[in-house]
């Protein structure tokens, strides 16, 4: 089947990260409580999206938040000391200093060139990149493999490891999050969002591999938040 990318707007995203999937709850919390020390702003949100873990997790910092979607109704306000921007990541600069960039499942959209991606991080020079990424080692390695073999064209989220020598991992903190739909039929059009394709075909028979695999339409899904540091070598 010939297929093209799909292009993700705000609503799905809304829909993914509000209705279904309790992923950015537990990540704001983990981004509170565990790993604090590590966000020093001012921060670069990479496809802040509806910016609930920005107005969330980032209250008190200074937030530059870039998406290339423009703001909607879904979106959440900006804080005191929160910018938001329509920018692509590789478009974007900054004549102050950037201490974080954050990227949260974004990784699909920037990765296409691994060396521009790492170029792009030490051109800004910040001190801490965190990427909150799926790990791919359960239900969702599965159907990444499905969608590999019945779908022409996707783009599912793949984990990046030593993007940059400058930059050491020091931290990995792992967490499960849960994907909970009512029916079939809408996890089908999450798992697509997931996948990014979109195409009637595919999704019918994503729908029946999905009812042949689970008992119910939910599913959980392994995931990290990975904090890299500047070792200045």
């Amino acid at each position: 089947m010939k297929l093209s990318k799909r292009r993700i707007a705000t609503k799905d995203v809304f829909d993914f990260k509000e209705n279904y999937c309790n992923e950015n709850e537990i990540i704001i919390h983990l981004l509170t409580k565990n790993l604090k020390q590590y966000i020093v702003s001012p921060i670069l949100d990479v496809g802040s999206g509806i910016g609930d873990i920005a107005y969330k997790g980032f209250a008190e910092k200074k937030v530059i938040m870039i998406d290339v979607n423009a703001i909607s109704r879904h979106d959440y306000p900006c804080r005191h000391d929160h910018i938001r921007k329509k920018c692509d990541f590789f478009d974007f600069f900054s004549k102050d200093k950037i201490n974080t960039i954050f990227i949260s499942h974004t990784l699909q959209f920037i990765d296409d060139d691994l060396v521009a991606f790492a170029e792009k991080i030490e051109s800004l020079q910040p001190e801490n990149v965190i990427i909150v990424a799926n790990s791919n080692n359960d239900f969702l390695n599965d159907l990444i493999l499905w969608t590999h073999e019945n779908v022409e064209v996707s783009n599912p989220e793949i984990p990046i490891k030593n993007f940059s020598n400058k930059y050491n991992l020091i931290r990995s903190e792992p967490f499960v999050a849960e994907l909970k739909c009512p029916d079939f039929e809408t996890l089908a059009k999450q798992v697509s969002y997931l996948m990014l394709f979109e195409s009637n075909e595919a999704e019918l028979a994503l729908l029946t591999f999905l009812k042949k695999s689970l008992l119910k339409p939910e599913f959980t899904i392994n995931q990290s938040i990975n904090i890299y540091r500047r070792n200045d070598n």
